[in-house]
């Protein structure tokens, strides 16, 4: 099994999804496989995984704040990018906690869980670390959320967000030495 599989099955893609990027054995190009076939609710996670965690996070962030944000989002928003500018605990505990106080209900519940669990440390004291592709299913369901609030518009969002993450991507890794 590849390591591209093993995301993919990870970060949950569909069958066909699976199956698409199980057929490239280069993460790049299982994502260009997925957006070719217009799986782009396929590419969106898979890509937020493979970017490495702090471009995911800042990125994912960029895309909210580009959208119309009700305060609660926008302070889930706010905890997000506090911790990628602070990177301590207290920042961190401040999004965890809002997350967990909102239920992961929200866009902003879910980009302040992908900032607590960026960092990889416990959740609690002598608890394990977050999984490390946490992060990026808190991103996508950020993403996913918010574009669901126009349904008419849902397709095109994902499409959107799935071309430009495939594009930081190549940016990131052009060599495709993704791990």
């Amino acid at each position: 099994m590849t390591a591209t599989t093993q995301i993919a099955e990870q970060m949950q893609l569909s069958e066909p999804g699976q199956a698409l990027a199980a057929a490239h054995e280069a993460p790049l190009a299982a994502v260009s496989a997925l957006i070719g076939a217009q799986r782009y609710g396929d590419a969106l996670p898979l890509s937020l995984r493979l970017l490495p965690t702090p471009y995911a996070l800042a990125w994912t962030c960029q895309c909210a704040g580009a959208q119309p944000l009700d305060e609660r989002d926008a302070q889930g928003l706010r905890l997000a990018q506090r911790w990628m500018r602070e990177r301590d605990e207290p920042s961190r505990q401040a999004a965890q906690a809002f997350a967990e106080n909102d239920d992961y209900r929200s866009p902003g519940a879910w980009l302040a869980a992908a900032a607590a669990w960026a960092s990889g440390a416990p959740a609690a004291e002598g608890g394990a670390p977050p999984a490390a592709h946490l992060t990026a299913v808190a991103a996508n369901a950020a993403l996913v959320l918010l574009a669901s609030r126009e349904p008419e518009r849902f397709d095109e969002r994902l499409q959107r967000w799935a071309e430009q993450a495939h594009a930081l991507l190549g940016q990131v890794h052009p060599t495709e030495q993704i791990a």
